[in-house]
C-alpha cells in the first residue's frame, strides 16, 4: 500500500497548479479528475470484498441459448474463468436465468438436467464436467464445494480440462459468435494480452496480427497497411484503406486513428474488404475496438506504472449501478507520461520522442426492460508531445562551404551517414528546429436497440471531432549547414456526424440476415506549410463529404453444416473541396499559386459471397468472393493547378479467400489458415517525386496490382498453465501494371509496406505461487524487409525483430497485482518508418529498451 501511496502523491501535487505548456489552467484538470477517481476507488476498494469471493450475490441476465454460449455469458457476468470440454456441452441448451444469485447457485441452475457438474479449482476458476458434482433442483448448487487453492488440486479433476484453448467470441458478423464458427479472417485481441503486452495504441497492435503493419510519420499520421494495402496521402479529400471503428462508430481521419487505447473489452481485426455488415466500407480491412460495459456491481481499478526515462503512467476505473439494475455507469481515466529517449546536439535540454497523453472515457447503460436498451458513450483524449527526431540515412546532402569571413562560398555534397555520425546514435539527433504535436480528440455516441421475437432494431448516432497541430523538422538537418531542409507544419480541424440504422434478424430462422442504412458527413479543414531556408509553400484545403449507403447480408442454411451467404453494399458519395496554394521564395514543394474548387460524386455496388462447411464440431472450411471499394478524391498537396484539377479515381478490388479453422488434441491446439488472392484496379498510390529544386507530392492510380498470400494463426495448450500462440504471414504483393505520368515503369515492383514474411510468437505461463499466482509472458515479433516507394531502388526498410517480456504476481486476495515488464528487451536499433525527401531517405527509429513496474488494485 505504501508503494501505491508514494506513486499517487505526485498526482495530488500536480493538481495544485498548472503544468506549463500542457492544458494549463488554474487547476490541472487531468490530475484532479484522476485524484477524485483514486480517492473514490481507494475508499470503496478497502471495504468491498475481493473479486474472487464467490459468496456474494450477483445479478445475472442470461437468456435461453446453447449451453456453450450461456456458460460464456455466465463466466463474463460472474468474473470467473470457466474450464469445460466442448464435447460436454454439445447439443445442450440452457434455461433463462435472471436475478440476484450466488455464482455457484446460478451455475447449478444453468447445468440442471444436463448431466454436468462443477467444482471450484481456486477462487476464480471453475471446472465443469460430467465427472463432477451434479446439482439438484432442490439446492440449485448451493452446497457445491467451496473454492480451494491447495497446489495438488490445481491440475483439476482431469488434466485435459485445464489444457483446452479458450473459446473466443467475436461480434464482427453482428452476432455473438464463436470465432471458430465464423467464415471470415479475423484476429481477436482480448484484455489479458492488451494489459500484459501493454497495447496502448494501434502501433502496438501491428506485427501481432498476420498481414498488419503500422508505422507513423507522427502520432497523428500513421501509415496502416494490411496485406500490402494502405493509405499514405493525408489530404483533406481522401479516404483510408484500413478503417477503424470504436464501439461501431467510424473514425474518419488518419489524424484520429492512432489514439490512446484504454478500458477495452477487445480489439477485432478483420482482414480483406468489409462493407456488407458495417456502416462505413473498408477496402483493405477493418479494426473494431470495443470498450468495456458498465458492471451491475460496484467495481473498479486503480493502477500506477513507473519506469525508465522517467515514465509515470496512471489508470483508474470505477463502474457500477446508478439506479439499481436499470442504469449502470462506467468512468475510466488513463494517462501516460515519459521523457524522450532522444536528444539533439543543437537543442540542449530538449528530449525528443516523449509521451505525454491522457484520456477519459465514460459510458451509461440504461435498461428499462421490454427489450429496450440505450447507452451513451463519451471519450476525450489529449496529446502534447515534443519532436519525433528524424535521422538522415541514405543519399547526399549539399552542405555549405564558408569563407574566412563566414559567408557562403559554395556547396559540397556529403553522404547522409557522415551527417548522421554527428549525432552518432539514433538517440542523438542533429535537427536544429524544435517540433511538437498538439492533438485533442473527443466523441459522443448513443446506441438505442429494441429486441423482439423477430429480431433487433439498432440505431447508432455519433459525433466526433479532432483538432491536430503538428510541426516537424522533416529532414532532421541543422539549418546552419544546408539549405536542403524543410519543416512541415499541419493544422487540421475535423468534424464528423454519422447515423446508422441496422436490423438484425432472430437467430432461430432458416435465413438469418442483417440489413442497414448509413449516412456520414465529414468536414475537414487542413492547412499544411512547407518551410525552407529560402522559401515557404502553403496549401489550404477545406473539404466536405456526404456519404450514403444501404447494405445487407443474408445466410441460408442448406443443411445444418453447409451455409451460403450473399451480401451487397450500395454506396453514393459526394465531395466538395475548396483549396488554395500560396508560395514564396525559390525553394519549395508547391510550384504555383492558385485557387480552385473541386467537386465529385461516385456510386458503387459491391457484392459478397461466402460458402462455409462445418466438417465436424472441430473443423470448418469456407470460401469467399468479395468486392471492395474505396472512394475517389483529390490531391493532398498538389504542386500545380493542372495536378490539382486531376481527380483521383476510386480504387476497387476483387478478393478471393479459402479458409480453414480447426481445433485438435481435445481442444488443446487451435490452427487457423487462410489463403487469399486480391486483384486491385486503379490502386491509389502517393509518391514524392524529385523535381526542380526539391520535389513534389503526387497521388495517382496504378493500373493494377495483385496480392496473394497465406496467413496462419495457432494456439497450443500442452498442459494446464502453459499457452503458446502466434501467427505467420507470407505476402507477395506487386504492381501488375504501373506507369506513372512521368514515364517511369514500376510494373513488377513490390507494393509499399508489404513485407514478404512476418512472424509473431508468444509464450504465456501461469501457476500458483505461494498464496497467489505467478504469470510469465514473452513475445517475439519479426517484420521482414519492405519498401516505402513504388521505385524499389530507394527507401528500403530493413527487417527487424523485437522481444517483449513481463512477469506478474497476483496476490491471494485477487485485488493486488504487481507486474515487471520490458519492451524491446534486447535493445534493438530499428527503423520504424522511412520516407524520401529531396532524393534522400530519412528515418524514424523505434524506441530503445524500456522497462518498468506496474502496481494494480482491483476491487
Amino acid at each position: 500500500m505504501r508503494q501505491m501511496i508514494v506513486g499517487i502523491f505526485p498526482l495530488f501535487k500536480a493538481a495544485q497548479g498548472p503544468v506549463p505548456g500542457f492544458f494549463s489552467r488554474t487547476v490541472n484538470v487531468r490530475s484532479l479528475l484522476l485524484a477524485l477517481t483514486l480517492i473514490f476507488g481507494l475508499i470503496f476498494g478497502t471495504s468491498l470484498p475481493s473479486r474472487g469471493q464467490v459468496e456474494d450475490r450477483q445479478n445475472f441476465d442470461i437468456s435461453g441459448q446453447p449451453l456453450s454460449t450461456a456458460l460464456l455469458d455466465f463466466a463474463a457476468q460472474a468474473n470467473l474463468s470457466l474450464l469445460v470440454r466442448k464435447q460436454d456441452t454439445r447439443g445442450k441448451k440452457s434455461p433463462d436465468l435472471k436475478g440476484d444469485l450466488y455464482p455457484r447457485q446460478a451455475l447449478g441452475l444453468l447445468l440442471e438436467g444436463t448431466g454436468l457438474g462443477f467444482e471450484y479449482i481456486d477462487s476464480r476458476t471453475v471446472s465443469v464436467s460430467s465427472d463432477l458434482y451434479r446439482p439438484t433442483p432442490a439446492n440449485g448448487g448451493q452446497d457445491a464445494p467451496l473454492p480451494h487453492t491447495d497446489d495438488e488440486n490445481m491440475t483439476g479433476p482431469s488434466g485435459d480440462i485445464l489444457a483446452t484453448v479458450d473459446e473466443v467470441v467475436v461480434t464482427s458478423l453482428r452476432r455473438r459468435s464463436n470465432m471458430q464458427k465464423v467464415p471470415v479472417a479475423v484476429t481477436v485481441i482480448k484484455p489479458p494480452l492488451i494489459r500484459e503486452a501493454r497495447i496502448h495504441d494501434i502501433e502496438d497492435v501491428g506485427t501481432r496480427v498476420p498481414g498488419l503493419t503500422v508505422a507513423s510519420f507522427s502520432i497523428g499520421q500513421p501509415t496502416i497497411h494490411m496485406r500490402g494495402v494502405g493509405s499514405n496521402d493525408d489530404g483533406a479529400a481522401l479516404d483510408n484503406s484500413i478503417v477503424m471503428f470504436i464501439d461501431d462508430v467510424y473514425v474518419g481521419r488518419i489524424t484520429s486513428i492512432n489514439m490512446n487505447f484504454s478500458d477495452l473489452e477487445q480489439i477485432e481485426i478483420m482482414r480483406g474488404p468489409q462493407g456488407t455488415l458495417y456502416g462505413k466500407n473498408a477496402i483493405g480491412g477493418a479494426i473494431n475496438v470495443t470498450s468495456k460495459n458498465p458492471t451491475k456491481q460496484l467495481a473498479g481499478t486503480v493502477e500506477a506504472t513507473m519506469g525508465n526515462y522517467g515514465r509515470f503512467d496512471s489508470r483508474a476505473v470505477i463502474s457500477g449501478p446508478l439506479a439499481e439494475d436499470k442504469l449502470l455507469g462506467r468512468l475510466a481515466f488513463h494517462s501516460r507520461k515519459r521523457k524522450g529517449w532522444q536528444d539533439s546536439i543543437f537543442l540542449p535540454g530538449v528530449r525528443q520522442n516523449d509521451e505525454n497523453t491522457w484520456s477519459a472515457r465514460g459510458k451509461l447503460l440504461f435498461d428499462p426492460g421490454g427489450g429496450l436498451m440505450m447507452d451513451l458513450n463519451a471519450d476525450y483524449s489529449r496529446d502534447d508531445l515534443e519532436s519525433t527526431g528524424r535521422i538522415p540515412v541514405v543519399g547526399r546532402v549539399p552542405v555549405r562551404l564558408l569563407g574566412p569571413d563566414g559567408l557562403p562560398t559554395g556547396e559540397v555534397a556529403l553522404p547522409t551517414d557522415i551527417l548522421a555520425d554527428l549525432g552518432g546514435h539514433p538517440g542523438r539527433a542533429i535537427n536544429s528546429d524544435r517540433g511538437f504535436t498538439d492533438r485533442t480528440i473527443w466523441g459522443l455516441s448513443s446506441r438505442i436497440s429494441r429486441e423482439g421475437a423477430y429480431g433487433k432494431l439498432l440505431s447508432i448516432t455519433a459525433f466526433r471531432k479532432t483538432d491536430f497541430s503538428w510541426l516537424e523538422d522533416s529532414t532532421g538537418l541543422p539549418s546552419l549547414i544546408t539549405d536542403q531542409k524543410v519543416n512541415s507544419n499541419v493544422d487540421e480541424r475535423h468534424a464528423q456526424f454519422s447515423q446508422e440504422f441496422r436490423w438484425i434478424s432472430a437467430d432461430d430462422i432458416k435465413i438469418k440476415y442483417v440489413t442497414g442504412f448509413y449516412y456520414l458527413f465529414e468536414h475537414t479543414h487542413r492547412i499544411e506549410n512547407f518551410t525552407f531556408p529560402r522559401g515557404v509553400a502553403t496549401t489550404d484545403q477545406d473539404n466536405k463529404t456526404n456519404s450514403f449507403a444501404a447494405f445487407g447480408e443474408a445466410t441460408y442454411a442448406f443443411t445444418k453444416d453447409v451455409n451460403f451467404t450473399i451480401g451487397g453494399r450500395l454506396t453514393y458519395e459526394t465531395k466538395k473541396m475548396d483549396q488554395q496554394n500560396s508560395i514564396a521564395g525559390n525553394q519549395r514543394i508547391l510550384l504555383e499559386n492558385f485557387t480552385l474548387r473541386n467537386e465529385g460524386s461516385w456510386t458503387d455496388f459491391s457484392p459478397n459471397f461466402v460458402l462455409s462447411w462445418q466438417q465436424n464440431d472441430d473443423i470448418m472450411w469456407y470460401g469467399s468472393i468479395s468486392r471492395g471499394y474505396k472512394s475517389g478524391g483529390f490531391q493532398g498537396a498538389p504542386a500545380t493547378l493542372a495536378l490539382a484539377r486531376r481527380t483521383i479515381d476510386p480504387e476497387t478490388v476483387w478478393n478471393y479467400e479459402i479458409g480453414y479453422k480447426s481445433q485438435w488434441l481435445d481442444d488443446r491446439f487451435r490452427l487457423n489458415l487462410v489463403g487469399f488472392y486480391s486483384d486491385y484496379r486503379d490502386l491509389q498510390v502517393v509518391q514524392f517525386k524529385t523535381e526542380g529544386n526539391f520535389g513534389v507530392f503526387q497521388t495517382s492510380n496504378a493500373a493494377s496490382a495483385s496480392l496473394r498470400g497465406l496467413e496462419m494463426e495457432f494456439t497450443l495448450k500442452p498442459f494446464g498453465g502453459l499457452e503458446l500462440f502466434g501467427s505467420y504471414a507470407f505476402l507477395d504483393a506487386t504492381y501488375d501494371a504501373f506507369n506513372d505520368r512521368s514515364g517511369q515503369d514500376f510494373t513488377g515492383n513490390v507494393l509499399r509496406q508489404a513485407p514478404r514474411h512476418s512472424l509473431y510468437l508468444a509464450l504465456y505461463y501461469e501457476r500458483p505461487f505461494y498464496a497467489g499466482r505467478l504469470r510469465v509472458r514473452a513475445d517475439y515479433r519479426y517484420q521482414g524487409l519492405s519498401f516505402r516507394e513504388p521505385d524499389n531502388r530507394v527507401t528500403i526498410q530493413p527487417g527487424f525483430d523485437l522481444v517483449d517480456a513481463s512477469v506478474a504476481y497476483e496476490f491471494a486476495d485477487d485485488q493486488w497485482e504487481a507486474t515487471l515488464w520490458a519492451k524491446n528487451l534486447l535493445d534493438r536499433q530499428y527503423i520504424s518508418h522511412l520516407y524520401v525527401l529531396g532524393g534522400n531517405d530519412y528515418a524514424l527509429f523505434g524506441p530503445p529498451r524500456t522497462y518498468g513496474l506496474t502496481v494494480t488494485l482491483n476491487f
